[in-house]
């Protein structure tokens, strides 16, 4: 069986989720936010782990013993994140929710699209441009500081604009600036620790590696694969080097399935800016047709498929 895991919201699980349901393979979707509310769980601390899901509104329970595959395109929509709604109580649920469901999947030793540590660690960018460098790839030059003095000297490195935000991963806007106009708007952030990063100019190019596929199309107007209006991506078939490069990326980081920003530059050097675990993917398919989500689908069924006959021949 397949385990998608996915808010009623996410689009992007839906959607695999539907796909595989279209395939006629088994699949189940876990909404966390079920929990603890509106479904149960039952899992223990045996090897393998077994358990069982059960939904108060009558739907099919789930074996979790069955569960060979799993998707889950943002880990953290999976804890609870939601306000306490008041009261030392709430706050107990959420912490103990947290620990239950954190405790269940890190237990479910099965293939993870991506693997939990990789989702998990998506959320360090800095140290993800880091492990990459080490590769031989060239990255922005990039420093995270709430001191500007230090920021000032940064720039007369790079003596050209520089992007800025604040930092973490969840922000996802990048602003562009000289030093005297990047002063005046982080003025009233004196204490937050802001994100500066060289500005590599070249074409820009977004790649998904998908297993050991590559997909790849350059953006030719500003990037907003949120968007379902503008058409602005051109589909390319990537030179070897750029191959490698990303499924190098890829494989550094521990990631079977992710977006990749590249930049090529005038000089013909392929430098990577960016790299997201968890990737938004339907527009730029829906603009480029191409089978991004077939892919993906069909790591899932190709996993859980040998898994399943790896069962049968071992209980033969």
């Amino acid at each position: 069986m397949i385990l998608v895991l996915g808010t009623a919201e996410d689009q992007h699980a839906a959607a695999i989720y539907n796909k595989v349901v279209a395939r006629g393979n088994r699949v189940a979707y876990f909404d966390p936010r079920l929990y603890p509310r509106d479904m149960t769980i039952t899992f223990d601390g045996a090897l393998p782990m077994s358990g069982t899901v059960r939904y108060r509104d009558g739907q099919a329970a789930v074996d979790l013993s069955t569960v060979n595959s799993i998707y889950c395109r943002n880990w953290d929509d999976v804890l609870p994140n939601g306000k306490p709604l008041g009261g030392a109580q709430d706050e107990v649920e959420i912490r103990e929710t947290e620990a239950a469901l954190g405790s269940l999947f890190r237990g479910m030793e099965c293939y993870w699209v991506n693997p939990l540590d990789s989702l998990i660690n998506s959320r360090y960018r800095i140290h993800q441009l880091r492990m990459i460098r080490t590769q031989g790839i060239r990255v922005p030059e990039i420093i995270v500081s709430n001191d500007f003095r230090r920021v000032q000297a940064f720039f007369s490195l790079t003596n050209e604009e520089l992007l800025y935000r604040p930092s973490g991963w969840n922000s996802c806007h990048w602003s562009v600036g000289q030093i005297d106009d990047i002063a005046r708007r982080v003025a009233d952030l004196p204490l937050t620790p802001v994100e500066y990063q060289e500005n590599i100019r070249g074409e820009e190019i977004r790649a998904y590696v998908v297993g050991e596929s590559v997909f790849a199309g350059v953006v030719e107007t500003e990037p907003d694969f949120t968007s379902m209006q503008s058409e602005h991506v051109k589909v390319i078939d990537l030179p070897a080097e750029a191959i490698r490069i990303c499924k190098r990326v890829a494989a550094t980081l521990g990631l079977r399935f992710c977006s990749i920003d590249l930049r090529l530059t005038a000089e013909g050097e392929y430098a990577v800016v960016d790299t997201d675990a968890n990737p938004m993917f339907l527009h730029f398919e829906q603009v480029t047709r191409l089978p991004i989500s077939d892919r993906l689908v069909d790591l899932l069924i190709i996993a859980d498929v040998d898994e399943f006959d790896t069962r049968m021949v071992a209980n033969a």
